[in-house]
């Protein structure tokens, strides 16, 4: 397939539209999704024109997406760690010159490419009206589809396009690469910004060192051998490896002159399995205690003085639920400490991962549930009155992820009309541009609306309320404290069983891996038990909690 063969395929209404479905999904509005399209028809434009001979491109215009998108992500990571700001003002729009101009070599390439970029634009349009008609003005999809003169699968697709998984139509990558194909799922706990190891292990290289030193320390002339790997290239890995992220913590440590070993808890299968079912058999008297619990204590959920309207304590407790998991684990963590490790100082760290080992030919489906969050104080800008913002979600098996904790409310439009809508927000006072931001916010569970209001959905209170909030579980101690003892009994000999010695000092992480997956089953049992409300789509208000001050 030539150069202009490739520039002709843009032309394709449905891969248009299905390029610019999957930037509209990852961005907050249809003016930084226009950006995006536009990105990364010219990043495929600029890798076409240097290597032409294109086998598949359905491949490689997906390739390019991916590659380009990860890029978009990063640059505004590092923008918003730059960002300086002395007003927010929602209305104003993110307007870039158009860099493709740059790279047009003819008359015919330019018409071709203001076709295709008027086609953008028009998709642009037609998905914000989208958004708007249904979720601001209340239009019925066959209105819009007649309104818009698209079909109803059109506004269809649309509408559900933020949820919707991108079809992956690139083709996997053939390696030849010797190594044992040994992956290795790390998880965090803590605050992992500028402190995190685990961006330095996503090569098969990287992974295959770090088990092979994950009980015994090896020198490099050893390492080199039993990975068949020349040394020059085991010693700049180690040396990677070594520092980390912020040179202090890496997936390596040094012992002696010359020898290494792993500085993180890599735990096989079995190993994890064991410390799991320690968990798992006591959870019918977890779900248990939860359910006497709002028995109890349902009144004081409901009276709390929440700053959205809440009337269900099923949904109030996804927001409790992580915390009651925590509250568990720690309880077993401390009876360790006390009764079993109390010789052993724990390390102590902003940020800790451990890793679980997936063997060629093994599979390990974790029910995996996590809750993310982060605290942005922002009294200089004067962002409605409020000083600080914290913001949680809870995501996993039925839900997906909102944010993460590097995200930051004032680049966050959504979470920025959310903050907005605390004390109500008329429809009829927002631009154009502001409504398709609240429908946004309707689709993805942030807010509702009544009549021309807009409030939140999601859970919100106030600062000064937060240890109330908390206290809110204290009915649920008594059960914790009589489970966590059989717990710690079984978990501590499994912890000298499989906790290497030189990572003592960090066996409460095998705790941890043991309950990774108690939050699933016990959303799962609380769900079939009507403890929780069941979530209508995979984001949603479920688990979303802001904190305001």
């Amino acid at each position: 397939m030539g150069y202009e063969d490739i520039l002709a395929q843009f032309e394709d209404q449905d891969l248009l539209d299905s390029i610019y479905g999957f930037a509209y999904r990852r961005c907050s509005d249809s003016y930084m999704a226009e950006d995006l399209c536009s990105e990364i028809l010219l990043a495929a434009i600029k890798s076409a024109r240097k290597n032409p001979d294109i086998e598949h491109f359905h491949a490689f215009i997906w390739a390019v997406a991916k590659r380009v998108y990860a890029d978009f992500c990063e640059r505004r990571k590092r923008e918003t760690k730059n960002l300086v700001m002395q007003t927010v003002d929602e209305s104003a729009i993110n307007i870039q010159t158009n860099p493709i101009d740059e790279f047009i070599a003819n008359d015919e390439e330019q018409r071709q490419l203001n076709v295709i970029l008027r086609c953008i634009a028009f998709l642009s349009k037609i998905y914000r009206d989208v958004m708007v008609m249904y979720y601001i003005d209340g239009c019925k999809i066959s209105h819009i589809a007649a309104t818009l003169g698209i079909s109803e699968t059109a506004v269809k697709q649309r509408l559900f396009s933020a949820r919707r998984q991108i079809i992956k139509e690139a083709e996997p990558m053939q390696s030849n690469i010797t190594l044992k194909p040994i992956d290795i799922a790390f998880i965090g706990t803590g605050n992992p910004l500028g402190n995190d190891p685990r961006g330095k292990a996503d090569r098969i290289l990287s992974k295959n060192l770090v088990y092979l030193c994950r009980n015994q320390a090896l020198t490099t002339k050893e390492i080199a051998e039993k990975l068949n790997i020349p040394l020059l290239y085991v010693e700049d890995e180690i040396d990677i490896q070594l520092r980390g992220e912020n040179g202090s913590y890496g997936l390596l440590r040094r012992v002696g002159k010359d020898r290494f070993i792993s500085n993180v808890l890599l735990l096989e299968i079995p190993e994890i399995k064991a410390g799991m079912q320690a968990y798992t058999k006591h959870l019918p008297a977890f779900c248990e205690g939860l359910k006497q619990m709002i028995q109890r204590s349902g009144h004081k959920i409901l009276e709390f003085p929440w700053l959205s309207k809440q009337d269900d304590v099923r949904f109030v407790l996804w927001t409790l639920i992580s915390e009651a998991v925590w509250r568990l684990d720690s309880a077993v963590c401390e009876l360790l400490k006390n009764q079993y490790f109390s010789d052993i100082e724990l390390i102590k760290r902003d940020f800790s991962i451990y890793g679980f080992v997936i063997k060629s030919g093994e599979s390990f489906d974790i029910g995996f549930y996590g809750c993310d969050g982060f605290r942005d104080v922002i009294r200089e800008y004067d962002v409605y009155g409020y000083t600080s913002v914290f913001v949680s979600n809870v995501y996993g098996h039925r839900l997906d992820k909102h944010f993460s904790c590097d995200h930051h409310v004032l680049t966050d439009p959504l979470l920025l009309i959310t903050l907005r809508a605390i004390k109500g927000l008329k429809v009829s006072e927002l631009t154009d541009d502001e409504k398709e931001v609240a429908a946004k916010a309707i689709e993805c569970g942030y807010l509702r609306k009544d009549g021309d209001i807009l409030t939140p959905k999601i859970v919100v209170f106030s600062e000064e309320n937060e240890k109330d909030f908390f206290k809110l579980l204290d009915d649920l101690n008594d059960t914790l404290n009589d489970l966590a003892r059989p717990i710690a009994d079984e978990l501590s000999v499994l912890i000298k069983r499989y906790v290497p010695k030189h990572l003592m000092n960090e066996y409460t992480l095998y705790s941890m891996a043991s309950s990774i997956q108690l939050l699933h089953d016990t959303i799962e049992a609380c769900i079939s038990e009507d403890l929780l409300t069941v979530p209508q789509s995979r984001l949603c208000a479920e688990g979303v909690m802001m904190i305001v001050k």
